[in-house]
This record gives structure tokens, C-alpha cells and sequence, in this order.
């Protein structure tokens, strides 16, 4: 077997372009017309492959197959609902033999697939509870997968083969045929599988070699087309691989996919001595177990992950407990630098905060981790940093002489890098036994003119010495890292918004104190003025009537008392951060009245004409009602005063979700370019000169309605008035 003009790591082997001996394949496109068959058709149909080239699918069923026609017909039909992966098989009789057909497709190609039925098999799926029943009550799940396959296929060999971190394999569980070398525990380099092999692995579950010796058909085509035979059964192998076979000791092979996460875990692989056919049920039963394999082991894996989850959970509680309550992150983290080392089996920690370092364990000194953190930084730009063999290539670098350590993870807290967790494993030295030699071996090939990699010619056991290397970092060390990180976060972040939760509230209180001293010196001007003018008609009329007299005084008494109130508000207003009250029914007809009596006589606007309409109770506190519309009517009254004709208009209205009050005046109007700024404090409008005022009185009312949590809008237009909207809840 000559394969000295490939190269293992160039050869496209889904398009090797040749069949095995026991099957033929027909290939059509997405217009049924037949664009490729295999030459040794003509064994099992009788007649040469170039007879069936170029023909219709139809017809050649209709020629060949015209028991199964309709079946096939049916088929057909179907596959245009189907996943690439999804096959349909039928048997038939080719020449009076037992045939499986396998129709699939695969880029608008159509696959007509058949092969022998194995003579002596009869499929028993009945025995599939059973099977299952082994590898649901064992914790060893793929020991007893290697023991099914084996009962179902009787190869000499069956063992399950995982892939490591670094692309290499071991083998994990494996059952033999008396009198063979176990290679249980052997580990097998990347090369032996090249990465082209491993994808094909990922779309097709099963890949048979009945014998390394039988002969090869090749595919013949209309057009020279490489038609792709990723998802083919009978596909030939690589002669490279053939004579990796032949060199192991195996005439026959066959390998199941042990796919885990959508990713290729490992491989079922088996050997024989001898030619040996593996019958499609016989593929397809041990297909279907190792798939009830994964489930069983992703289930155990997921009552691990549960349990190590519960502890992780319990310690992330104590932790965020003392995180939450203390103001410094740094010796609290140190206080549980044990735990933190347990749960990332790892031997040392050290913990950079600002400008303080602390050290664990098998961590270096403080001024090596600040070397090691600083190199790394630079090294990897991610939050995350992983090494099993750090010194063994940094080492002699950053000068750590004689380390305590070999691998390490460091994981970043913040953004700027300068808050790190470093986790330190100890060298753990290993003697690695590789099933041969692991060096790839090239040859020179005369005719290419270069080197090419060779098949390995020995299998014997080759022990390798491994140091400097620390124990791999698993996925639920690195989870665990991943959850330390987002908790101290989480606990910054806590902390960052309590800290501008308090600032925020500091503004709001400053905020709140200034509005409630210009509410001082703003709404109680009404209430003085109604007294000071009160007492100004008592002083000039000598002799007063006891009808205006009463009027006077009692205007006097209203004023006194809501001025008392509206202080006691604003002393309560100072003394807490948020105003609470409990809201009550008031009916604002009397209040109104009295607020436009006051602003009438204020603003000397006898003449304007107040409407008041239909005015319904409203839920919410006393005074701060009372300030609301004293501060819209007030302007609503002194910006229409000047008006020939004022008027103003006071109503309100209902539905089932709010009580809308309307205060609209046909007075000075307000631009629609300072629509959006009237709540402004000490915001006065450009067309309001000629007025008095400082520009208070709106930022009240913002801040009132969003006390009691009342919407409000505003409509204008300059010279045609202003209409204020109070939406109430109800």
C-alpha cells in the first residue's frame, strides 16, 4: 500500500472520490438527473455505470427498482422537509441479495445509497431496553458503553476514546478479547487524527471500514464533479489511514461519535483482526446507545455541577454578606483566600486591590506578582488568563528562580485591570504513556520533492516524563472564577450606586430646601398682601361698617391661618428627604374662590372675568393643592390683567382614570420655543417685562405635582393666553 504521494494534513477526504466493495452509490442533482454513480453498480444491476449516467432518477428506478418504486417515489418526495442529516432507508433485493437503500441529500444533491445486508445478522431491537438498563444503573457510563458495542458488533477491540485540551486523546474505558494488550490509560497524539477527520466525525455518526484490503470502486461523474461524501456510509478511507489500520494490527474498523454540547468529546472507536461487516442495524443500535450514553453522562454531570453549585452558592452567600457590609473589599477577600483556593483547587492566591497586594499559599512574593500581573497585562488583553505551564515559558523571563507554582489563572475584577485575582497550581510531575512513539514521523518523498508525514509503524507503549506542567484548569474551576468576579462586581457596583444614591439624595434635599426658601419669600406673598391691604382700608376709613369690618378681619383670619399651615408644611418639608401625608378628599370650590378673590385684589384685576365651572374633589394634601393652583391662577390672573377684556376659565372633568383640571387665560401667551424651560427655576419669559415676579412660582408647582404624582400640561400661544391641564389620578 503505497502513500508516500499524500499529505495527511492537505488531503480532502470527503472527496476521496471511491466507494467500498460493499455498497454503490448513485448521486443525482436538485433535476433528479443522475450526475454520478459508482463503477461497481454493474455487479448488483447488470448493467455498466455509464448506462445509468445522465439518466433520470425515474427512469432508473422504473428499469431497476420497479418493486420499490413507489416507495422510493414516496421518499423522494420527502426529502425536501428533511435536515441534511435525515436519512430514509427501505431494503430491497438486488439480484436476490438483501440490500439497504439510504436516500438523503446534501446540497441539492440527491443520495441514493446502497449496501449489503449483513447475511447472517437479524436486527433485534428488542434487546435495546436491556442495553439501556446497563448503562442507566452504572456509574461507569462508558465501560458499559464499550461492553454493548461490543456485544452488538463482536469486534476484538472496543474502547472509548476522549480528546484533551490539546486536541490529543486517551483512552478512558475499553473492553478486549482475551489474549490482546490492553490499551487502557494510553494516550494518542493530535496527528493521529487530523482535524479534517474530526469534522467529518461531527456530520457523520459512524464511519465503517469492513476491510483494509477489499477493493475500492471509484465514483464516476457526467462532468468531473468532486461530489462531496462527507454523510456517506460506504465512503473509502484515506490510504494513509488504511496503513495506520494495517500498521495497528486491524484488518477491519469502525468508530461512533460521542458528541457532547455540539462539540466532538470523543470517539467509540473498535478493531478487529479480520474483515468484519457491521450491518446498518447493527451501526445504527450502537449509534443510538452511544447518543443514550451522553444523555446519561450529561445527566450525572448536571447532579455534579448541582451539588458543586449548592456549595458555591452557600459560599457566595458568606462572602456577599461580609462584602455588603463592609466598606473594604481587600482583607475581606483575604479572609477567605482558603475557600477560594478550595473551591478552584488550585494551592496559592494573591489579591491586587489599589495599591495593596496579599499572597496565599503557593503564591510568590508580592513583588512577583506584581511583575507576573503586569507581564500578563500586556501578554492578554481579555479579562481572563489561563496557564497550566506559566513558568515552564515565562519562567526565565520575569525571573522567578525556583517557583512554588507552574500554572496559573488571573481574572480581572474592573476595566482597568488593577483590581486582580491570581490563582496559583503547584507542578504536578506525570508519567504519560503514549500508545507508541507521539513524534510525527516524516518521510521524503522523491517524487514530490519534499517531506510527508508517515503512518506510525509501532504501537507499543512509549512513557514520556512530564514536568513543569500543573494540573489542567477545569471548566468549573474557571466557573467558579467567572462567579467570584461578577459577585464582586456586582458588590462595587452596589456600593458605586448606594454612594451616588446618596449624593442624588444630598442634590434633591439642597434642591428641596432651596424651593421650599423661595416658597417662603414666593406663595406667602399672597396672604400678606391680602393682610397688609386688609389693615391699609382698616387705617383709612374712619368708620367702618360692621359688614365690611367682618369682611376685613375675616380676611385677615384666612390669611393668618393659611399662612401658618403653609409654614408648618415647609418646617416638615425641611426636616425629611421625602414628604409623605395621607391623602384625603378635597373639594376645591371654596379654595378656588377664595385663591381668585386674593388675586383679583392683588393684582388690581377686578375687571377680569372669572369662569369657574364644574369643580370636582381631588384626592391629595391640603396645602400643597392649595399652593398648585394659587401659583396657576395667580399668573393665569396678573398675565391677563392688562387685557381690555381678561378672562380666565376654571373647570375640570371626569373619566374613569383622572380628573383634568383646565385654567385657561387669554393673556401675554408663552413662546413655543420656551415651552420646555417654563419649570425652570428663576425662569422668566421674554415678553414678560411689565410684570412682577421672580420666576419661582412654576418650579413649585413642577415639584408639587410630582409629589402627587399629578400630570401636567401646558398649551400656548404667544398674545392669545395659555392653558394649563391637571391631570388627577382618580
Amino acid at each position: 500500500m503505497n502513500v508516500s504521494h499524500l499529505r495527511c494534513e492537505d488531503e480532502a477526504i470527503q472527496f476521496c472520490g471511491k466507494v467500498q466493495e460493499f455498497g454503490f452509490l448513485l448521486v443525482a442533482d436538485e433535476e433528479e438527473q443522475i450526475i454520478a454513480v459508482s463503477e461497481n453498480c454493474a455487479s448488483w444491476l447488470k448493467v455498466p455505470y455509464k448506462d445509468i449516467l445522465k439518466i433520470s432518477l425515474t427512469q432508473f428506478v422504473q428499469l431497476h427498482l420497479p418493486r420499490v418504486a413507489t416507495d422510493i417515489k414516496r421518499l423522494l418526495a420527502s426529502l425536501g422537509t428533511q435536515p441534511i442529516k435525515e436519512r430514509q432507508v427501505i431494503e430491497l433485493l438486488l439480484a436476490d441479495k438483501p440490500f439497504y437503500l439510504s436516500i438523503y441529500n446534501v446540497e441539492q444533491h440527491i443520495y441514493l445509497e446502497f449496501e449489503r445486508k449483513h447475511p447472517d445478522y437479524v436486527p433485534s431491537f428488542i434487546s435495546l431496553h436491556a442495553y439501556a438498563q446497563k448503562l442507566e444503573n452504572t456509574d461507569d457510563i462508558w465501560e458499559a458503553l464499550c461492553q454493548c458495542v461490543s456485544d452488538i458488533i463482536g469486534f476484538d477491540r472496543v474502547m472509548t476514546y476522549k480528546f484533551k485540551e490539546d486536541n490529543s486523546g486517551q483512552v478512558v474505558a475499553e473492553t478486549v478479547k482475551p489474549g490482546l494488550e490492553s490499551y487502557m490509560g494510553l494516550h494518542y497524539p493530535e496527528f493521529d487524527i487530523p482535524k479534517q477527520a474530526r469534522a467529518l466525525y461531527l456530520k457523520h455518526l459512524s464511519r465503517l471500514t469492513s476491510d483494509i484490503h477489499g477493493p475500492t470502486f471509484a465514483l464516476r461523474t457526467a462532468q468531473a464533479e468532486s461530489i462531496d461524501l462527507s454523510f456517506s456510509a460506504i465512503r473509502a478511507l484515506s490510504p494513509i489511514h488504511l496503513q495506520y489500520l494495517e500498521n495497528a494490527g486491524a484488518q477491519a474498523s469502525i468508530s461512533f461519535s460521542i458528541i457532547v454540547h455540539g462539540k466532538l468529546w470523543g470517539l467509540v472507536t473498535c478493531q478487529h483482526e479480520s474483515a468484519r461487516l457491521v450491518d446498518l442495524s447493527q451501526r445504527h443500535l450502537c449509534v443510538l446507545l452511544t447518543q443514550y450514553a451522553v444523555n446519561r453522562y450529561l445527566s450525572l454531570q448536571k447532579e455534579i455541577d448541582l451539588d458543586f453549585g449548592k456549595q458555591i452558592k452557600e459560599f457566595e452567600l458568606a462572602l456577599k454578606e461580609k462584602l455588603i457590609l463592609k466598606s473594604d473589599i481587600h482583607p475581606i477577600l483575604s479572609a477567605f483566600a482558603p475557600q477560594l483556593c478550595d473551591f478552584a483547587q488550585s494551592d496559592g492566591l494573591a489579591i491586587l486591590h489599589k495599591d495593596a497586594t496579599f499572597v496565599f499559599g503557593a503564591a510568590p512574593s508580592i513583588p512577583a506578582v506584581r511583575s507576573i500581573h503586569a507581564f500578563i497585562n500586556k501578554l492578554n488583553k481579555k479579562p481572563l488568563f489561563k496557564s497550566e505551564d506559566f513558568v515552564l515559558k515565562h519562567g526565565a523571563e520575569l525571573q522567578l528562580g525556583d517557583a512554588d507554582f507552574a500554572g496559573l489563572v488571573k481574572i480581572d475584577i474592573d476595566s482597568s485591570r488593577t483590581f486582580s485575582l491570581l490563582w496559583f497550581k503547584r507542578e504536578q510531575v506525570i508519567e504519560r504513556v503514549w500508545a507508541g512513539n507521539p513524534e510525527k514521523i516524516m518521510t521524503y518523498d522523491q517524487q514530490l520533492q519534499a517531506f510527508v508525514p508517515s503512518p506510525r509503524n509501532s504501537f507499543d507503549a512509549w512513557k514520556q516524563l512530564v514536568q513543569g506542567v500543573a494540573p489542567a484548569w477545569q471548566q468549573s474551576d474557571i466557573y467558579f472564577m467567572k462567579r467570584i468576579r461578577q459577585l464582586i462586581r456586582e458588590s462595587l457596583l452596589r456600593k458605586s450606586e448606594e454612594i451616588q444614591s446618596l449624593n442624588q439624595e444630598l442634590i434633591l434635599l439642597n434642591n428641596a430646601l432651596d424651593t421650599y426658601s423661595y416658597t417662603v419669600s414666593h406663595d406667602l406673598k399672597n396672604p400678606l398682601s391680602v393682610i397688609k391691604l386688609s389693615v391699609q382700608m382698616l387705617q383709612s376709613k374712619r368708620e367702618v361698617s360692621p359688614e365690611l369690618l367682618g369682611k376685613l378681619t375675616a380676611n385677615i383670619k384666612d390669611a393668618g391661618e393659611l399662612m401658618e399651615s403653609m409654614l408648618n408644611k415647609i418646617y416638615e418639608f425641611s426636616k425629611v428627604k421625602e414628604f409623605r401625608y395621607e391623602p384625603a378628599l378635597i373639594h376645591t370650590d371654596q379654595m378656588i374662590a377664595q385663591i381668585v378673590a386674593h388675586c383679583k385684589t392683588l393684582y388690581i384685576a377686578q375687571h377680569c372675568e372669572v369662569t369657574v365651572g364644574d369643580l370636582h374633589p381631588i384626592f391629595g394634601e391640603k396645602t400643597l393643592i392649595y399652593q398648585l393652583f394659587s401659583n396657576i391662577i395667580s399668573n393665569s390672573i396678573k398675565y391677563s390683567s392688562k387685557e381690555t377684556s381678561a378672562k380666565v376659565s376654571i373647570h375640570s372633568s371626569v373619566d374613569p382614570r383622572k380628573i383634568r383640571y383646565t385654567i385657561e387665560d387669554n393673556g401675554i401667551g408663552i413662546s413655543s420655543t420656551e415651552l420646555n424651560s417654563i419649570f425652570d427655576i428663576f425662569k422668566r419669559l421674554s415678553n414678560s417685562s411689565g410684570f412682577e415676579g421672580s420666576g419661582v412660582g412654576l418650579a413649585i408647582v413642577k415639584r408639587i405635582v410630582d409629589r402627587l404624582g399629578v400630570t401636567i400640561d401646558v398649551e400656548s400661544e404667544i398674545g392669545r393666553g395659555t392653558r394649563f391641564h391637571l391631570d388627577f389620578p382618580n
